[in-house]
């Protein structure tokens, strides 16, 4: 039997699962698996949650083996008709059929919010998404204690880092550009219950933008458009992600993928992507994408699967339909949910006490949400996508 070549590029949650799919396979596929040059890979959910605040050093996030040894060498950019890859180090290799998972980078601040540059010349303005972003938030902590953090963003991330940080004992101020921070992404009546628990821990800018950054020696300070200001030790910004792919597909848009996550800019060229780069399409409903660490695993995994059935050497996995779990931790309290809230466009309360919000697209449910809810949330995963109504 002939052995099939597969380059997966991206070594972070969907890449190393996608990877392990193959080698598990025993379908005769031999595997590249590519990383980013001079980067180990790395646990990213451990970024807030271990190495910024202390807990762990950088080492201790990495990933276990995907059975492949991954190659150091940054994928700049792909050939779709070859499935040929052009690498970091100038070689060039192509494949049968190729992998891109590439994951997602940090929004950043503005270009013309006066003294963004400056700020992070200085360390006092930082994004919170890489290991290196993570050593740099911790040897800046290390120096002030407590310290005052200026977290900017209200999402799932910012609040979790927000709630690590002040268990840890430093002083943090929340601005966010919502009245009702994290309301499009998970939700008014989940976002408004995380604003609850926020309240009475930090002070909260809430529906400010930051106009201006000044940095002293010591310090730094925003300007809010409403003229407000505020100092601290360092700012770090939680504004989301947007895919990073390789060329030819590195603007803003990702890669677009059918239902089983193949290329739909390189139909029929074995090119799948998964994770927080590949952009899905719910069936009556709008573009979508996900970037979160448990679902960019299932993405792996389904996109191996959809490769092994067109090469024929495995069953077909069907369309991809988002039900993993994501969680975080704030004040004391797990937030978990299931699916992707964002594609709804209803929500329904289906318990008060704990708080289990549905999210439903039409009459089809997508995702739930809830507050110390766990063994409710998961019992109802199964039912995700189906056209009953949740009940609890």
């Amino acid at each position: 039997m002939r052995t099939n070549t597969v380059g997966v590029i991206g070594a972070g949650a969907a890449g190393i699962a996608a990877a392990k799919a193959l080698t598990g396979a025993d379908a005769g596929i031999e595997v590249e698996l590519f990383a980013r040059t001079g980067e180990e890979p790395s646990n990213r959910t451990l970024v807030n949650k271990g190495v910024a605040i202390g807990l762990l050093d950088p080492h201790q996030a990495a990933l276990p083996s995907a059975g492949v040894i991954p190659t150091s060498d940054t994928v700049r950019g792909v050939d779709p008709r070859t499935r040929e890859v052009r690498l970091d180090s100038g070689e060039r290799r192509a494949f049968d059929a190729l992998i891109v998972a590439t994951g997602s980078r940090p929004v950043l601040l503005d270009e013309d919010i006066v003294g963004r540059d400056q700020a992070v010349h200085a360390g006092r303005l930082t994004t919170l998404h890489s290991m290196a972003d993570a050593v740099r938030v911790r040897a800046r902590l290390a120096e002030a204690t407590p310290a005052r953090v200026l977290m900017l963003g209200g999402g799932l991330v910012a609040s979790e880092t927000a709630s690590l940080l002040t268990d840890a004992g430093h002083d943090v101020a929340l601005i966010a550009r919502s009245h009702v921070p994290g309301v499009r992404s998970i939700g008014n009546p989940i976002a408004r219950k995380l604003l609850e628990l926020h309240q009475p821990q930090h002070a909260a800018y809430l529906g400010r933008q930051v106009r201006a950054i000044r940095t002293d020696a010591d310090r730094a300070s925003i300007t809010l458009d409403d003229d407000t200001r505020i100092e601290g030790d360092i700012v770090v910004v939680a504004h989301g992600t947007v895919p990073a792919a390789p060329a030819p597909w590195t603007g803003p848009e990702g890669m677009p993928v059918d239902g089983r996550l193949r290329s739909l800019q390189a139909p029929g060229q074995r090119v799948y992507a998964a994770g927080g780069v590949a952009v899905h399409q719910y069936p009556g409903s709008r573009s979508y994408r996900i970037d979160h660490w448990d679902d960019s695993t299932t993405q792996g995994v389904h996109a191996a699967d959809a490769l092994l059935h067109d090469l024929g050497l495995g069953t077909d996995p069907g369309i991809y339909l988002p039900t993993s779990t994501f969680s975080v931790r704030v004040h004391g309290h797990t937030l978990l949910g299931a699916g992707h809230p964002e594609l709804g466009t209803s929500t329904r309360v289906v318990s008060s006490d704990p708080l289990v919000v549905a999210h439903y697209h039409g009459d089809t449910p997508v995702a739930l949400t809830g507050i110390d809810a766990g063994a409710l949330v998961r019992e109802q995963i199964p039912h995700l996508h189906d056209r009953d109504p949740i009940r609890i």
